[in-house]
Order: structure tokens, then C-alpha cells, then sequence
């Protein structure tokens, strides 16, 4: 879940983060050597989330197999719901060239 993100971040460095730092007086120029491994950092992205969510259905699987029935646990929920929250923020990391210009025009 942590790496997806990351990976969802770094994607986020090449396009995105000249603008946030144009936009308060530095340069950015230097994120811009990023640029060549976006589709890198947006695979590993969408992989390790996918790795995720197959791990939480894996070990709901397996604690239900063990004890005949599915326990009310809250714990599976909680995991779960951070795992849509890591989702939907690498979602926003991942679409950022999309809307950055909107957001930083000058």
C-alpha cells in the first residue's frame, strides 16, 4: 500500500512538481530528468496496489477457510478502507499532469 503510493509520488515529481515549485518561487528544472521513468513509476504504482488488494482478498480467503466461517472482524474492514484511501491518493498523484496546468497557471 506504502510502495504503491511512493511509486504513485514519483510519477507525480516528473510533471507536477516543477509547477508546485515554480509556483512558490523555486526551480524545478531538476525534476524534470524524472520524466523518462513516469511510465516506470506508474506500473510499479498500479502493480503494487493491485499486490495489495490481492494480499487483503488472500488472507480474508484463508481466515474464513480456517475457521468454517468468516469472523466479524473490524480489522479486515479498517485494512480495507486504507486501501482505498492509498488508492484514491495515488489516483490523484497519477492524474496530475491531467489537471496540474489548471490548478498552477500563472
Amino acid at each position: 500500500m506504502i510502495g504503491g503510493v511512493g511509486a504513485a509520488f514519483g510519477s507525480l515529481l516528473c510533471c507536477t512538481g516543477p509547477l508546485v515549485l515554480a509556483s512558490v518561487g523555486m526551480s524545478g528544472a531538476a525534476l524534470s530528468g524524472f520524466l523518462p521513468y513516469r511510465p516506470f513509476f506508474v506500473v510499479a504504482a498500479i502493480g503494487l496496489l493491485w499486490l495489495a488488494f490481492h494480499q487483503v482478498e488472500r488472507a480474508e480467503a484463508q481466515a474464513c477457510e480456517a475457521e468454517g466461517a468468516c469472523p466479524p472482524d473490524a480489522s479486515p474492514r479498517r485494512v480495507r478502507k486504507m486501501l482505498w484511501v492509498a488508492t484514491a491518493i495515488s489516483l490523484v498523484f497519477l492524474s496530475s499532469p491531467l489537471w496540474a496546468g489548471l490548478v498552477f497557471k500563472g
